[in-house]
């Protein structure tokens, strides 16, 4: 699909209708497309490392299509520098961070005092249903051996995403990677950003 297909297609569908093509599609993405059997090894790579099945993984965004779907980015093409999005949707290994975390840093004084803006950002994630592992760094000189279990989740996530990497064919900077609670948390974040991006584009 092209930008201008795409342009087309915000036209004619409904947000929901638009899920299918920018979350759910199971096909090739764009960056897999010069060697489509990189698809397969890439979930594959996570399935082993993160212990989900195949249909819990998604390329979505550039990556997805060839161009950007961010608000006020314009539809931008993707480019060597642009980044693959990877949504991962799993109940039980969002849990398992969530329940390290509160274990970890559960929010109450001092925590609350040393750390209120990163716990509010925590806290905006999980209302929403989702977590970027990579993005919850705990100290062990702070946290101590508390922090081991997210910090060993981490580890793990991280490697996961590294080792992935190795298979899409076409060039890029970095991997994100999102995890969702629910396939419907998943969706109300994509409905939202549709609704942004729908907003942006007429404007």
């Amino acid at each position: 699909m092209t930008s201008e297909e795409f342009r087309h297609l915000l036209q004619q569908q409904t947000d929901v209708q638009l899920l299918d093509p920018c979350l759910h599609d199971d096909g090739t993405p764009f960056v897999f497309e010069p060697q489509p059997t990189g698809w397969d090894k890439f979930r594959d790579e996570l399935v082993v490392r993160l212990g989900v099945s195949r249909s819990a993984i998604r390329v979505v965004g550039s990556a997805r299509f060839g161009f950007s779907m961010k608000p006020g980015y314009s539809l931008k093409g993707f480019v060597d520098t642009s980044d693959i999005d990877v949504v991962v949707v799993n109940p039980s290994l969002f849990d398992q961070l969530w329940e390290a975390l509160l274990e970890a840093a559960y929010p109450r004084p001092p925590i609350t005092q040393q750390f209120g803006g990163w716990l509010e950002k925590r806290r905006r994630e999980l209302y929403t249903g989702w977590l970027t592992p990579l993005e919850i760094r705990l100290d062990s000189k702070i946290f101590g051996v508390k922090a081991r279990p997210v910090l060993d989740f981490n580890t793990r996530w991280f490697n996961a995403l590294k080792e992935a990497s190795r298979y899409p064919s076409r060039r890029h900077e970095d991997i994100t990677g999102r995890l969702y609670r629910t396939w419907r948390h998943a969706e109300l974040y994509h409905l939202d950003s549709l609704a942004v991006l729908r907003k942006t584009l007429s404007e």
